[in-house]
């Protein structure tokens, strides 16, 4: 692996560590917040509406049509990822290059 192909590697999943730490921080929280307010009442009220949720989300989800989004979710996910590397490799190369053209400019 060449070295600026490694530092966009690194740069890129930094970025995106924070960014989903941000947003599983912001989820937590919310979680957090939505169990703090509920109470026994509202529960037990909705209790049958949230049983019969969860037990209808099986007849909607069979193993060819899991295996097909999973596919695509991660295609899109390591595919963009890619990408996302080999633009920020090419924006540091032009950097380099920008950098060491205007150095040999210096000398002459």
């Amino acid at each position: 692996m060449k070295k600026i192909e490694l530092v966009s590697r690194v740069i890129v999943f930094l970025v995106l560590v924070i960014i989903v730490t941000f947003y599983f921080r912001e989820y937590s929280l919310d979680r957090y917040n939505q169990g703090i307010l509920l109470d026994t009442k509202e529960y037990i009220s909705n209790f049958d509406e949230y049983k019969n949720e969860l037990l209808s989300s099986k007849e909607n989800f069979s193993l060819p049509y899991s295996l097909t989004g999973s596919f695509i979710a991660l295609l899109i996910i390591v595919g963009g990822y890619e990408l996302i590397v080999f633009i920020v490799g090419i924006l540091i190369k032009l950097m380099v290059n920008n950098r060491n053209k205007i150095d040999i400019e210096k000398k002459l």
